[in-house]
């Protein structure tokens, strides 16, 4: 027979037997929804992985020094590290005084900031400018206001209060007012907003999480703050991150900026410095074994349809020892048995694969944290696939092997 007469036949069988038929395709169908959806999800968090890893900048390494660092430090830095790195300083937040036009606001903390912190986890929309080197050399009174954007979950974000029961929140103001080039107060001194970052949606913003902002933020130039704070040059930590442009050189980094610290803050300074690439490693490496679980499951539902169908084909060929002996008497062959058989099992897994692929695209749909940002994965409709078939395959080569030995006169002998 011919592969198409093949599948009217093995077609013609499954429909025949309606409810065998169709436990087999169910135990089927549950496997490959698990896994479907397993793979969907690890596809689409590798994914984000990936997006994260480029918007963070090749080759980058992160440190937090529990004391201020000085221009001319980052200066002597510069000099030190790989050709071609950029260094980005960046203070830690002070809750500031602020108003426009004589109107407080609240709700924000302000940071200080190098144009370099634009080299890496920059995912904003610009409006006006950012900072630029000549404003850290003349510590001018310039400032740059991030917002973001109206959504219905709300961000995981804390806001600030003054003491004085002041409500008007920056972002509010910020929504309603359009602060560029206009002048507001910080700590009583007058500053220009030069510049409006937009920040991304939740969903569109694939910044590692300790990039993304806790609180809303005003940003000056990082000499500003200095001088605006000096109280706060005592004991003021800051972050430090580098982005040498090529992992190779992320090592050698790692091992100039420990010996700098050393030699600026002593002998007995210890730096935490954090190379980005490892943090990416464990990343996927957290992704996986936060599913391997149910990847598990739908390989166990999956042994389950093929012991199924392993069941159904042995009851086939039971019921049809006869037809068997018929067909090789009239000159079938063994291999034209065995196919029979085997394309009955690759139909119903067939089967089981479209009903697993359709629920495993509800439960990505309903169960998935931000179904949004979900994508289609031609490998994971592919693997799906080529999994259903691969069980069917296995489990119904056994008894279709057998069916293909039996001799034609004994089973034609078989009532």
């Amino acid at each position: 027979m011919k592969l198409p007469d093949l599948i009217v036949t093995g077609w013609a069988e499954i429909i025949s037997h309606k409810m065998r038929s169709f436990l087999s395709v169910f135990a089927i169908a549950i496997g490959i929804a698990t896994t479907f959806y397993t793979l969907s999800i690890l596809s689409q968090n590798y994914r984000n992985i990936n997006r994260t890893a480029e918007i963070s900048g090749t080759g980058r390494l992160d440190s937090q020094v529990d004391r201020p660092i000085s221009m001319e430090q980052h200066r002597q830095l510069m000099q030190v590290l790989p050709p071609g790195s950029s260094v980005s300083l960046r203070t830690e937040e002070a809750f500031v005084l602020a108003s426009y036009k004589e109107q407080p606001f609240s709700g924000f903390s302000m940071e200080g900031v190098l144009p370099s912190w634009m080299d890496s986890a920059f995912n904003y929309e610009v409006e006006g400018r950012f900072f630029n080197w000549q404003d850290i050399e003349n510590k001018h009174r310039v400032a740059v206001i991030i917002v973001y954007p109206r959504e219905k979950n709300l961000r995981d974000m804390y806001f600030l209060w003054d003491n004085h029961g002041v409500d008007t929140k920056l972002e509010d103001m910020a929504k309603h007012i359009n602060l560029l080039n206009q002048q507001i107060t910080l700590n009583g001194e007058t500053f220009t907003v030069v510049g409006i970052l937009r920040a991304p949606r939740v969903e569109k913003d694939f910044r590692a999480a300790r990039d993304q902002e806790r609180r809303q933020l005003i940003l000056i130039p990082y000499s500003t703050w200095g001088e605006m704070l000096p109280y706060r040059l005592e004991y003021a930590s800051t972050d430090l991150r580098i982005v040498t442009g090529d992992e190779k050189t992320a090592h050698l980094a790692q091992a100039e900026l420990t010996s700098f610290l050393r030699q600026q803050f002593g002998r007995q300074f210890n730096p935490n410095i954090r190379l980005f690439r490892n943090e990416l490693l464990l990343a996927r490496k957290t992704a996986w074994y936060n599913l391997r679980s149910m990847f598990f499951i739908g390989l166990i539902a999956m042994i389950a349809g093929g012991i199924g169908i392993m069941n159904i084909t042995m009851v086939i060929i039971f019921s049809r020892t006869r037809e068997i002996g018929i067909r090789r008497a009239l000159g079938a062959t063994r291999l034209d048995i065995l196919v029979q058989f085997l394309v009955e099992a690759l139909l119903l897994g067939l089967c089981g694969a479209a009903g697993g692929i359709v629920l495993g695209y509800l439960a990505v749909v309903h169960m998935a944290d931000n179904a949004a940002q979900m994508t289609s994965s031609w490998w994971v409709i592919a693997t799906a696939v080529l999994l259903a078939l691969a069980t069917s395959f296995l489990f119904a080569l056994y008894p279709a092997y057998q069916a293909s030995k039996l001799k034609p006169v004994d089973a034609l002998k078989y009532e």
